[in-house]
Protein backbone atom coordinates (compact mmCIF):
# COMPACT_ATOMS: atom_id res chain seq x y z
CA UNK A 1 0.00 0.00 0.00
CA UNK A 2 2.77 2.41 1.37
CA UNK A 3 4.89 1.44 -2.50
CA UNK A 4 1.68 2.02 -4.00
CA UNK A 5 1.40 5.64 -2.62
CA UNK A 6 4.39 6.68 -3.47
CA UNK A 7 4.34 5.59 -7.44
CA UNK A 8 0.76 7.69 -7.22
CA UNK A 9 3.14 10.67 -5.55
CA UNK A 10 6.03 10.43 -7.82
CA UNK A 11 3.65 10.04 -11.44
CA UNK A 12 1.77 12.93 -9.92
CA UNK A 13 4.65 14.89 -9.75
CA UNK A 14 6.39 14.07 -12.99
CA UNK A 15 3.00 14.95 -14.75
CA UNK A 16 3.14 18.23 -12.76
CA UNK A 17 6.73 18.58 -14.64
CA UNK A 18 5.90 18.05 -17.74
CA UNK A 19 3.62 20.45 -17.75
CA UNK A 20 5.87 22.80 -15.73
CA UNK A 21 8.65 22.16 -18.83
CA UNK A 22 7.58 25.78 -21.28
CA UNK A 23 6.76 27.39 -17.89
CA UNK A 24 9.72 30.75 -17.61
CA UNK A 25 11.83 29.55 -14.84
CA UNK A 26 12.30 32.13 -11.73
CA UNK A 27 14.52 34.21 -11.50
CA UNK A 28 17.30 35.36 -8.21
CA UNK A 29 17.36 38.51 -6.47
CA UNK A 30 19.22 41.05 -8.25
CA UNK A 31 22.92 40.50 -7.49
CA UNK A 32 22.17 36.99 -6.16
CA UNK A 33 24.70 34.21 -7.96
CA UNK A 34 24.40 31.67 -4.92
CA UNK A 35 21.73 30.08 -3.25
CA UNK A 36 23.70 29.97 0.71
CA UNK A 37 21.54 27.26 2.48
CA UNK A 38 22.12 27.09 6.35
CA UNK A 39 22.14 23.61 7.66
CA UNK A 40 23.09 21.26 10.42
CA UNK A 41 25.79 18.43 9.20
CA UNK A 42 23.97 15.75 10.88
CA UNK A 43 19.82 15.84 11.09
CA UNK A 44 18.76 13.38 8.99
CA UNK A 45 16.23 13.04 7.25
CA UNK A 46 16.32 17.20 6.71
CA UNK A 47 20.60 17.19 5.97
CA UNK A 48 23.85 16.04 6.25
CA UNK A 49 27.24 16.90 5.09
CA UNK A 50 26.84 14.44 2.04
CA UNK A 51 23.63 16.07 1.08
CA UNK A 52 21.66 13.47 1.65
CA UNK A 53 18.39 14.71 3.29
CA UNK A 54 15.49 15.52 1.77
CA UNK A 55 16.21 19.11 2.08
CA UNK A 56 19.75 19.26 0.52
CA UNK A 57 17.56 17.73 -2.70
CA UNK A 58 15.06 20.50 -1.91
CA UNK A 59 17.39 23.31 -1.91
CA UNK A 60 19.22 21.80 -5.15
CA UNK A 61 15.91 21.90 -6.99
CA UNK A 62 15.83 25.67 -5.83
CA UNK A 63 19.06 26.11 -7.11
CA UNK A 64 18.12 24.17 -10.30
CA UNK A 65 15.47 26.65 -10.41
CA UNK A 66 16.86 29.83 -9.92
CA UNK A 67 20.05 28.97 -12.39
CA UNK A 68 22.50 29.35 -9.24
CA UNK A 69 24.95 27.34 -7.28
CA UNK A 70 23.73 25.82 -3.79
CA UNK A 71 26.73 26.04 -1.30
CA UNK A 72 25.65 25.22 2.38
CA UNK A 73 26.98 26.82 5.70
CA UNK A 74 26.80 23.82 8.47
CA UNK A 75 26.30 24.70 11.67
CA UNK A 76 24.35 21.64 14.48
CA UNK A 77 20.42 22.68 14.83
CA UNK A 78 20.60 24.05 18.01
CA UNK A 79 19.21 26.92 20.29
CA UNK A 80 20.46 30.31 18.55
CA UNK A 81 20.63 28.33 15.18
CA UNK A 82 19.47 31.57 13.92
CA UNK A 83 21.45 33.77 15.38
CA UNK A 84 24.44 31.95 14.33
CA UNK A 85 23.89 31.32 10.98
CA UNK A 86 21.17 33.68 8.56
CA UNK A 87 21.08 36.37 11.81
CA UNK A 88 25.07 36.18 11.40
CA UNK A 89 26.93 39.10 9.32
CA UNK A 90 29.99 37.35 7.00
CA UNK A 91 33.45 38.73 8.42
CA UNK A 92 34.88 38.92 4.98
CA UNK A 93 32.20 39.80 2.51
CA UNK A 94 29.19 41.85 2.58
CA UNK A 95 25.76 39.91 3.32
CA UNK A 96 24.98 36.84 5.77
CA UNK A 97 26.89 33.13 5.93
CA UNK A 98 23.54 32.15 4.69
CA UNK A 99 20.08 33.38 3.36
CA UNK A 100 17.88 30.33 3.14
CA UNK A 101 16.98 27.83 6.11
CA UNK A 102 14.86 24.74 5.56
CA UNK A 103 11.93 22.95 7.66
CA UNK A 104 11.40 26.27 9.75
CA UNK A 105 8.13 25.89 11.74
CA UNK A 106 5.46 27.57 10.39
CA UNK A 107 5.46 30.21 13.30
CA UNK A 108 8.94 31.27 12.03
CA UNK A 109 10.74 32.09 15.61
CA UNK A 110 12.88 34.48 14.79
CA UNK A 111 12.87 33.75 10.81
CA UNK A 112 10.12 35.27 8.53
CA UNK A 113 8.61 31.72 7.23
CA UNK A 114 7.58 31.06 4.10
CA UNK A 115 3.98 28.71 3.16
CA UNK A 116 4.89 25.24 4.64
CA UNK A 117 5.62 22.43 2.10
CA UNK A 118 5.08 19.91 4.38
CA UNK A 119 3.76 18.81 7.66
CA UNK A 120 3.98 15.55 10.38
CA UNK A 121 2.90 14.46 13.49
CA UNK A 122 4.93 12.50 16.51
CA UNK A 123 4.55 8.91 16.04
CA UNK A 124 5.54 5.35 17.86
CA UNK A 125 7.95 3.03 16.71
CA UNK A 126 8.77 -0.64 18.11
CA UNK A 127 10.86 -3.74 17.09
CA UNK A 128 8.61 -5.78 14.66
CA UNK A 129 7.46 -9.52 15.41
CA UNK A 130 7.35 -9.20 19.09
CA UNK A 131 4.21 -10.68 19.08
CA UNK A 132 2.30 -7.76 19.97
CA UNK A 133 0.95 -4.67 17.68
CA UNK A 134 0.92 -1.01 19.21
CA UNK A 135 -1.09 1.39 17.14
CA UNK A 136 -1.78 4.25 19.72
CA UNK A 137 -0.70 5.46 22.94
CA UNK A 138 -3.36 3.51 25.25
CA UNK A 139 -1.98 0.35 23.96
CA UNK A 140 1.19 0.75 25.71
CA UNK A 141 -0.54 -0.55 29.31
CA UNK A 142 -1.92 -3.80 27.79
CA UNK A 143 1.13 -4.34 25.86
CA UNK A 144 3.08 -3.58 29.62
CA UNK A 145 0.41 -6.10 31.19
CA UNK A 146 1.16 -9.07 28.66
CA UNK A 147 4.48 -8.87 27.74
CA UNK A 148 6.54 -6.60 29.78
CA UNK A 149 7.87 -4.87 31.96
CA UNK A 150 8.46 -2.37 28.76
CA UNK A 151 10.98 -0.61 28.25
CA UNK A 152 9.82 3.04 27.09
CA UNK A 153 11.85 5.35 25.48
CA UNK A 154 10.88 8.92 25.65
CA UNK A 155 12.76 12.85 24.60
CA UNK A 156 12.28 15.48 27.06
CA UNK A 157 9.44 17.63 26.33
CA UNK A 158 7.73 14.29 23.97
CA UNK A 159 3.79 15.60 24.15
CA UNK A 160 3.87 11.83 25.03
CA UNK A 161 5.10 11.85 28.46
CA UNK A 162 1.62 12.95 30.66
CA UNK A 163 -0.42 10.20 28.95
CA UNK A 164 2.37 7.34 29.69
CA UNK A 165 2.82 8.82 32.92
CA UNK A 166 -0.94 8.74 33.72
CA UNK A 167 -1.15 5.09 32.94
CA UNK A 168 1.12 4.25 35.62
CA UNK A 169 3.93 3.55 33.27
CA UNK A 170 6.76 6.10 35.17
CA UNK A 171 8.66 3.56 36.11
CA UNK A 172 9.53 2.35 32.56
CA UNK A 173 10.66 5.43 31.03
CA UNK A 174 14.03 5.89 30.06
CA UNK A 175 14.72 9.33 28.79
CA UNK A 176 16.80 10.77 26.00
CA UNK A 177 17.85 14.60 25.33
CA UNK A 178 16.60 16.46 22.51
CA UNK A 179 19.68 17.75 22.07
CA UNK A 180 22.30 16.25 23.47
CA UNK A 181 25.70 18.08 24.34
CA UNK A 182 27.02 16.16 21.33
CA UNK A 183 26.78 18.08 18.31
CA UNK A 184 26.86 14.82 16.08
CA UNK A 185 24.11 13.60 17.93
CA UNK A 186 20.92 12.85 16.32
CA UNK A 187 17.23 11.48 16.93
CA UNK A 188 18.30 8.29 15.29
CA UNK A 189 20.28 6.85 18.12
CA UNK A 190 17.10 6.50 20.13
CA UNK A 191 16.05 4.07 16.89
CA UNK A 192 19.77 2.34 17.15
CA UNK A 193 19.00 1.15 20.99
CA UNK A 194 15.38 -0.11 19.84
CA UNK A 195 17.29 -2.39 17.16
CA UNK A 196 19.61 -3.23 19.73
CA UNK A 197 16.80 -4.15 22.46
CA UNK A 198 18.06 -1.16 25.19
CA UNK A 199 14.34 0.06 24.94
CA UNK A 200 11.39 -1.88 23.78
CA UNK A 201 9.26 1.39 22.04
CA UNK A 202 9.31 5.03 21.55
CA UNK A 203 6.95 7.87 20.87
CA UNK A 204 9.55 10.48 19.16
CA UNK A 205 8.64 12.88 15.88
CA UNK A 206 7.66 11.34 13.33
CA UNK A 207 9.80 11.91 10.11
CA UNK A 208 12.85 11.29 12.17
CA UNK A 209 11.31 7.73 12.96
CA UNK A 210 9.89 6.79 9.81
CA UNK A 211 13.59 7.91 8.38
CA UNK A 212 15.38 6.07 10.71
CA UNK A 213 13.37 2.87 10.72
CA UNK A 214 13.86 2.63 7.01
CA UNK A 215 17.74 2.27 7.28
CA UNK A 216 17.74 -0.17 10.13
CA UNK A 217 18.83 -3.27 9.89
CA UNK A 218 16.32 -4.51 12.50
CA UNK A 219 12.68 -4.69 11.27
CA UNK A 220 11.04 -1.53 12.74
CA UNK A 221 7.25 -0.43 12.77
CA UNK A 222 6.08 2.98 12.58
CA UNK A 223 2.84 4.26 13.86
CA UNK A 224 2.14 7.65 13.40
CA UNK A 225 0.07 9.09 16.25
CA UNK A 226 -2.78 10.17 14.83
CA UNK A 227 -4.77 9.60 17.82
CA UNK A 228 -3.14 13.03 18.95
CA UNK A 229 -5.35 15.12 16.56
CA UNK A 230 -4.84 18.20 14.63
CA UNK A 231 -3.37 20.26 17.16
CA UNK A 232 0.08 17.94 16.66
CA UNK A 233 0.24 17.96 12.86
CA UNK A 234 2.91 20.86 12.71
CA UNK A 235 3.69 22.72 9.51
CA UNK A 236 7.47 23.68 8.00
CA UNK A 237 8.49 26.09 5.63
CA UNK A 238 11.48 27.56 4.46
CA UNK A 239 13.22 30.24 6.89
CA UNK A 240 14.50 34.12 5.69
CA UNK A 241 15.43 37.31 7.61
CA UNK A 242 12.46 39.04 8.33
CA UNK A 243 13.92 42.11 6.30
CA UNK A 244 13.99 40.13 3.19
CA UNK A 245 10.30 40.45 2.02
CA UNK A 246 11.20 39.63 -1.60
CA UNK A 247 12.94 37.05 -1.13
CA UNK A 248 10.33 35.11 1.05
CA UNK A 249 7.63 35.64 -1.64
CA UNK A 250 10.30 34.05 -4.41
CA UNK A 251 10.75 31.36 -2.17
CA UNK A 252 6.43 31.21 -1.64
CA UNK A 253 6.37 31.29 -5.47
CA UNK A 254 8.98 28.00 -5.85
CA UNK A 255 6.88 26.18 -3.18
CA UNK A 256 3.43 26.93 -5.58
CA UNK A 257 5.71 26.02 -8.61
CA UNK A 258 6.99 22.69 -7.76
CA UNK A 259 4.91 21.56 -4.39
CA UNK A 260 4.51 18.06 -6.26
CA UNK A 261 8.07 17.59 -6.96
CA UNK A 262 9.18 18.63 -2.93
CA UNK A 263 5.43 16.21 -1.89
CA UNK A 264 7.57 13.11 -4.23
CA UNK A 265 11.23 13.87 -2.42
CA UNK A 266 9.84 13.86 1.07
CA UNK A 267 7.78 10.37 0.40
CA UNK A 268 11.18 9.24 -0.33
CA UNK A 269 12.07 9.37 3.61
CA UNK A 270 9.13 7.34 4.86
CA UNK A 271 7.48 10.18 6.35
CA UNK A 272 4.15 8.45 8.53
CA UNK A 273 1.15 9.12 7.17
CA UNK A 274 -2.08 12.20 8.23
CA UNK A 275 -4.25 9.92 7.10
CA UNK A 276 -7.09 9.31 9.61
CA UNK A 277 -5.62 12.13 12.12
CA UNK A 278 -8.62 12.76 14.83
CA UNK A 279 -10.05 16.62 14.21
CA UNK A 280 -9.57 16.82 17.96
CA UNK A 281 -8.28 18.46 19.54
CA UNK A 282 -8.17 21.58 16.80
CA UNK A 283 -6.23 24.15 18.45
CA UNK A 284 -2.57 24.49 16.75
CA UNK A 285 0.68 24.05 18.89
CA UNK A 286 3.99 24.89 18.36
CA UNK A 287 6.56 22.56 18.14
CA UNK A 288 8.27 22.88 21.20
CA UNK A 289 5.18 23.14 23.70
Amino acid sequence: MIKLQKMAILASALVGASFAVNAENLKPLPGQEVLRVCADPHNMPYSNKNKEGFDNKIAELLGKELGIPVEYYWFPQRIGFARNTIQKEHPERAGYMCDLAMSVPEDGGPMMPTKPYFSSIEAIAYRSGEGYEITKLADLKEVDAKHGPLKIGLFDRAVSTKPIIDMGLADRIQYYQLMSGDVNASGGRAIEDLAAGKIDVIPMWGPVAGYEASVSDVPITVQPLNELGQAHVFSFGMGTRRTNKAWNALLNEFIDKHQDEITAIIAEYNLPSLENVSPTPAKRAHKDD
